[in-house]
């Protein structure tokens, strides 16, 4: 099956609160997804909807109340957005993309961390994580 369909399947399941299921066609759509990625790295809306299938997983763990989990995928999301934006071998048009998706995925992790708590130290790395990616994003326009 496609990711595109295992990934509609699972929000399906989701809204039906159908957890297990929706948790396998997530998960299967984030393999295939990170399967396709490691064949061709400039595909670039494979980026995207890896980082779609993360959240959409961490969005059902959170659900469920297993937030170590849930933020598992909001920092797996957030670390190859990085890497990618930092990859030298990588077009400019995918490390571009990356680097948007920096502060997408940074903010689901703020958000989570406003959710839940967080230590002291973490919150401060998060912020200053922040404050680059803003300050970054304004020299590259």
């Amino acid at each position: 099956m496609h990711w595109q369909l295992l990934m509609k399947k699972g929000n399906g399941c989701f809204e039906e609160q159908q957890w297990t299921k929706a948790e396998l066609y997530y998960k299967s759509a984030y393999s295939q997804l990170e399967g396709l990625w490691l064949q061709d790295v400039e595909y670039e809306s494979l980026l995207m909807a890896w980082i779609c299938a993360c959240q959409n997983l961490a969005t059902l763990f959170e659900t469920q109340g297993e937030y170590d989990r849930s933020i598992g995928y909001l920092v797996k999301a957030y670390q190859e957005a990085f890497n990618t934006s930092q990859n030298s071998i990588a077009s400019n048009s995918l490390r571009s993309l990356a680097f948007s998706a920096l502060g997408t995925t940074l903010k689901g992790i703020l958000h989570f961390t406003d959710k839940y708590p967080t230590c002291e130290h973490c919150l401060l790395q998060l912020n200053r994580l922040q404050q680059t990616i803003e300050c970054q994003a304004d020299i590259v326009h």
